[in-house]
Parts: structure tokens; C-alpha cells; sequence
């Protein structure tokens, strides 16, 4: 080990030491499903509101399967699946003055039976969350399962396999060039050019795809679509000093030319909950996006 990677390791480790657990345990796969065989289509988030529990994903995620026509569902575990294939709420164009879906994320409201077999997974609530802006120098996790460490399922005694990845990177320079669809008021950016990725021990990172060929990021992670963004600290700030993390949003767009990863801000979840579901209104009155 070279002098720069041991001072790499020991940043790692107190940067590890600012990543809270509790987001590995509150996300999920989404998968979707044509017998025999069962793949990973994206990730959710569980959330938690008064009482009311949902999956938070993206909803490119769940048009592209809808579109196939083939069941969707969630997983805990890869040998659990929990059909979900309708009642999904999705954000829609024309909401906010914006002729595209700016927010591009969506909802699924899990019934008590399914709660029950997510028994061993957190549910984020309200304290978990943070609405606030973001710094230019924010440092962000995002916690997913791309589709590059995932193998589908092809016979009733397969089993889908996957595993998470926490990507940690900081917010993307003002000068990336245009984004299409992009907007400040709804959206984050995050550097993914993932030339800074390293491995606990201070070694690099380089992701590969099935074959083995190093893999083009961040269009490759693919199946992170809908996971939590967390704002963990800032690059402004020792890291002894970074406060509490919150989830600040959703993955839900690359922009490959430019290197840059898109989060839709939590605010639109909430928005999307508020307007479908009157009894949450006054939990949620103070988290929405103004009309």
C-alpha cells in the first residue's frame, strides 16, 4: 500500500463513519417479473407517513414496466417477492408549468400484509429528511442495486441475485454544460464520473459489466434508478464536523456527455402523497412544492 492510498483508507474510514445504516436497510429492489424468470428493474426507498407506509421509486422505473406488461414487485430478499403491479402513483407531465414529468417519481401505498413480510427493513419517516437547499459543495450517498451486480433469475430454482452499492461523490460543477429537463427548483446534480471511487482499503474502484469490460458511468449503474440521494456532509466542512445525513432526494436521470447524475428533491415525493392521499394532508402541509 502506497502513501497515498493509506491516506486515502483512513479518509474512508471517517467518511464511512458519517454514512448512516439505517439507508442500506430502508431500501428495496424492484423487480419485475415474467415466469420463470425475474430481474431487477430499479430501487425504492420505504417511507413512512403517519402511519401509511410506501416504496418511493421512479417513475420511469415503473412506466418501463408497465409498458411490457409484465408484473412488478419488491423484494427483501432474493428469494422473497411482493407483488405490486397496480395502484402505482406516478407524477405526470404538465404538473408545476413543466410540459415534461420534471419530478419523475412514484408511489406505491403496501398494503399490511406486505409491510409484515418487510419485517426486517426500516421505514424512513419524517426526521430522516431533509427539504433544505443543498450546498454547492454538498457530498451526496447514493444507496441502489445496479444492474452491472445483478444476475436475473431464468428457472423456478434460480434465485435473482444483486447487491448494493453505496456511491458517494459531491455535488457537479456549475460548468457540465446544459442539462435537458434540468431544473434547480426541483432537481440536484451529482458528479458521476467516479474517478474518485475507492474501495475501503484506499484502492480504486473500477466497475466492470458481466464480461468483465469496464463499464461507461454513470449510464451503466442502470438499476440505481429510484434509489435515495443522501446529503451527508460537505467538502467545505472537516469531516468531524458534518452533521446528522438526511435523504435529500431520488435518483431518477444521468446525463452521460455531461457526467452527471440527476436526483429529483424529496419535496416532490411529498408532493405526489399530499395530492393523492387527503388524510396525509396535514402531516404533510408543510413539505410540498407551491403551486
Amino acid at each position: 500500500m502506497n502513501e497515498q492510498q493509506r491516506l486515502q483508507a483512513q479518509l474512508n474510514i471517517r467518511v464511512s463513519a458519517k454514512i448512516p445504516t439505517e439507508a442500506l436497510e430502508s431500501i428495496v429492489p424492484i423487480v419485475i417479473a415474467n415466469p420463470p424468470s425475474v430481474s431487477l428493474l430499479g430501487t425504492g426507498s420505504l417511507f413512512d407517513v403517519a402511519g401509511e407506509r410506501f416504496v418511493v421509486t421512479a417513475a420511469h422505473v415503473i412506466r418501463a414496466a408497465h409498458g411490457h406488461g409484465k408484473t412488478i414487485g419488491i423484494s427483501d430478499a432474493a428469494t422473497s417477492f411482493i407483488a405490486a403491479s397496480g395502484d402505482w402513483l406516478s407524477s405526470a407531465p404538465m404538473q408545476h408549468g413543466s410540459v415534461e414529468d420534471a419530478f419523475d417519481v412514484a408511489v406505491y401505498k403496501l398494503p399490511d400484509a406486505a409491510v409484515e413480510r418487510l419485517h426486517g427493513k426500516r421505514f424512513l419517516r419524517r426526521a430522516d429528511v431533509d427539504f433544505g437547499e443543498q450546498s454547492a459543495t454538498a457530498v451526496f450517498t447514493l444507496f441502489g442495486f445496479p444492474g452491472l451486480w445483478s444476475t436475473a433469475s431464468r428457472a423456478e430454482n434460480e434465485k435473482l441475485q444483486f447487491r448494493p452499492l453505496e456511491y458517494t461523490t459531491h455535488a457537479s460543477a456549475a460548468n457540465r454544460g446544459p442539462l435537458n429537463g434540468f431544473n434547480s427548483r426541483y432537481h440536484l446534480s451529482l458528479d458521476g464520473t467516479a474517478t474518485q471511487v475507492t474501495w475501503p482499503d484506499g484502492s480504486d474502484v473500477r466497475f466492470e459489466d458481466k464480461s468483465g469490460r469496464a463499464a461507461t458511468l454513470p449510464r451503466d449503474l442502470k438499476g440505481i434508478s429510484g434509489c435515495p440521494v443522501w446529503a451527508i456532509g460537505d467538502l467545505s466542512v472537516p469531516v468531524e464536523d458534518w452533521g446528522p445525513a438526511r435523504a435529500v432526494g431520488v435518483e431518477t436521470g444521468v446525463y452521460q456527455e455531461n457526467a452527471v447524475i440527476r436526483a429529483t428533491r424529496w419535496v416532490a415525493v411529498t408532493t405526489l402523497l399530499h395530492e393523492a392521499f387527503p388524510q396525509l394532508r396535514q402531516a404533510l402541509e408543510l413539505w410540498t412544492i407551491p403551486e
